[in-house]
């Protein structure tokens, strides 16, 4: 079946396994998108750029009723896509790893997501004072693998947080705490209409994956794309 446009108050996340989006899928793609490909140092960087764009586009094509090629994309104040025009009322974001894409859709409003292998989690050892605040290193474990575990927990909460937002990492992540407890992004008025969900499913049992979504999305659903009927 098509995809449709989510109801209000539900959040929808497709998982994307881009070596399934072959390279006919790309011809969708735009100009811009094609020169911001060619922008990758390395060939099998570009080609999963591609794959993860064109699945954007056919899921947003599918959800619109309309071609892949006619979605119109615009980028906000931070580069965040966003949907030109915004008339459909249809939010977005898409994140992409190595080896798998998510992309979530929603109409209560702005929607955030961040997807990251958890074998990535030891890297993020000694980072702490890059991305976390003070509250958060306070409640970090001592030992090497619990804390690399709750900072890659707390790296796609905040990833997923503030690309809601629309800032992305342009804001300072160090200033905005996402611990519970004490998770204090809810107190600030920026964000006092966004929750934080971390996403589970068989796709996603070797990864770390989280949603920000209006405080109104009491639903989440997970649907891979292409579906399989």
């Amino acid at each position: 079946m098509p995809l449709s446009p989510p109801a209000l108050g539900t959040a929808l996340v497709i998982v994307v396994d881009p070596v399934r989006v072959g390279v006919e899928a790309t011809a969708c793609l735009s100009a811009s998108e094609r020169t911001q490909a060619e922008r990758f140092h390395f060939e099998k960087d570009a080609i999963h750029w591609r794959a993860c764009r064109a699945a954007l586009r056919g899921v947003l094509g599918e959800a619109l009723g309309i071609a892949p090629g006619a979605v119109g994309i615009d980028h906000g104040e931070h580069g965040k896509p966003e949907l030109s025009p915004a008339g459909s009322g249809l939010h977005f974001n898409l994140s992409h790893c190595r080896d798998l894409a998510l992309i979530a859709l929603c109409q209560d409003g702005a929607v955030g997501v961040d997807i990251e292998p958890a074998d990535r989690a030891p890297t993020l050892l000694g980072c702490e004072d890059a991305f976390c605040h003070p509250g958060e290193i306070s409640l970090l474990p001592d030992e090497a693998g619990p804390r690399a575990t709750m900072l890659m927990d707390l790296w796609t909460r905040k990833e997923a947080l503030l690309k809601a937002l629309g800032t992305g990492m342009s804001l300072a992540p160090q200033s905005v705490s996402v611990a519970d407890p004490p998770a204090s992004y809810a107190d600030d008025a920026r964000f006092r209409d966004l929750r934080l969900h971390a996403l589970r499913g068989a796709a996603l049992e070797r990864h770390v994956a989280c949603l920000a979504a209006p405080a109104s999305v009491s639903r989440i659903l997970l649907k891979d794309w292409p579906g399989t009927g």
